[in-house]
């Protein structure tokens, strides 16, 4: 069977797909392209209505009888898909599922094993450490899709990781719906996890994916520990949501503002170039006009390298769905001038970097003759020439804009 995997969503539903496509290539399934493929898997994203209707879209181009619909649409919004016409309705993609697929598609006899791979563009490997949520956020469908916090075996994490180190990748990403929720439901915790995952023998860099502040605080002088390994990007993101205490508690998050600035005031006071991503959600039901002035100066004073601006979106099932809904012109408006704000800051924090040389891991292959590191505090740098995938690199940084670096290899 051939088949070709599309994903919508977060870092977590990539690696739902990167373990389907491994365990297929492991049965004898050959991943192809979508005109060539015999099965179409997509694994869906149901975390705003907008990517809703940008996957029901594409659903309808592609439905037919070698379309599989996976992932969080068919678990939290069936209905959504019902006027779909495909093989099969699937909930979570995982590597257990895997026969379940080739079984749809059994007239397609598995192939002989690859004799040679297609050269990678990039040496980023995911591990889901964790699935669902033990959080209770009022806007949110993530818990209905992806249920409560199960976290997974800690020798079971370290196994994927040498599994994917031996394999040649350069950075792993430790993701989950909230990795400092990490280890909660079994006695450990995320610190622990990430000291076991660097003693990983390799030359690799670990990504440590989203996590809450709620989670975050009470493990905080561990993580910072387990920062210090040189293996750690310097890298922190964490949602703040909004600026306003008021509406974070009508949301359901479980800390103030002065709550996640003080947890970033003491990553930053022991990490300087720490890399700072938070995300927004702009129209919050009840979203006062002060209320936003409170987010657009929380985000002056905290000076993140990139905020994730989301327009409050109602979700069928959750409690916020059934409060009123402010005008969509009025969270464009805010969306639009929380961007500018944010982008302006990301672009003198990338600004100050012209001139240095940095150290930095070449992840993936760019467009053209160039190709993508990362610092070791996670900014992005576009390189010009031809320096090796994987290799650690001296980059001299040459230009800038809010969302990278350029630069010259300094020989």
């Amino acid at each position: 069977m051939k088949f070709y995997i599309e994903t919508y969503g977060c870092t977590a539903n990539f690696g739902n797909s990167q373990d389907m496509a491994e365990a297929l290539q492991e049965m004898g399934h050959i991943s192809s392209a979508l005109d060539e493929a015999d099965a179409v898997i997509v694994n869906t994203c149901a975390v705003t209505e907008k990517t809703e209707r940008k996957i029901l879209r594409r659903l309808s181009l592609l439905q037919g009888k070698r379309l599989v619909v996976a992932g969080c649409l068919p678990v939290a919004i069936p209905e959504s898909i019902r006027c779909i016409s495909c093989r099969e309705r699937l909930g979570l993609l995982s590597r257990s599922v895997a026969g379940k697929i080739a079984d749809l598609f059994d007239e397609c006899a598995p192939h002989a094993p690859q004799v040679a791979l297609a050269a990678r563009r990039d040496l980023c490997g995911i591990v889901n450490v964790a699935t669902g949520c033990n959080g209770g956020c009022s806007y949110c469908i993530v818990r209905k899709a992806r249920g409560k916090l199960v976290s997974r075996d800690p020798e079971e994490v370290v196994e994927a990781v040498q599994k994917l180190v031996r394999s040649g990748i350069a950075e792993v990403q430790l993701t989950a719906q909230d990795t400092a929720a990490y280890g909660l439901d079994r006695g450990t915790c995320l610190p622990e996890l990430i000291d076991k995952v660097t003693d990983v023998p390799g030359r690799f860099m670990v990504r440590v994916g989203m996590m809450n502040p709620d989670n975050a605080r009470p493990v905080l002088m561990e993580l910072m520990q387990a920062f210090r390994s040189p293996k750690v990007y310097r890298f922190l993101h964490m949602p703040v949501q909004s600026g306003s205490n008021r509406v974070l508690e009508s949301m359901g998050r479980r800390y103030t503002a002065e709550d996640f600035l003080g947890i970033v005031d003491a990553l930053r006071a022991k990490f300087q170039d720490l890399s700072l991503i938070t995300d927004v959600i702009v129209g919050f039901p009840g979203e006062s006009e002060e209320d936003f002035r409170q987010t657009l100066e929380l985000i002056k004073s905290l000076q993140p390298d990139k905020v994730n601006v989301t327009r409050f979106s109602r979700r069928p099932g959750t409690a916020a769905a059934r409060l009123y809904d402010m005008p969509d012109r009025i969270k464009k408006d805010r969306s639009r001038e929380l961007t500018r704000l944010w982008q302006e800051i990301a672009g003198t924090r990338n600004r100050r970097y012209v001139g240095q040389v940095l150290d930095a891991r070449v992840t993936e292959c760019g467009r053209g003759a160039t190709m993508k590191a990362r610092s070791a505090n996670y900014t992005g740098i576009v390189v010009s020439g031809a320096p090796d995938l994987g290799s650690l690199c001296k980059i001299r940084i040459t230009g800038w804009n809010p969302f990278y670096l350029d630069g010259i290899l300094q020989l």
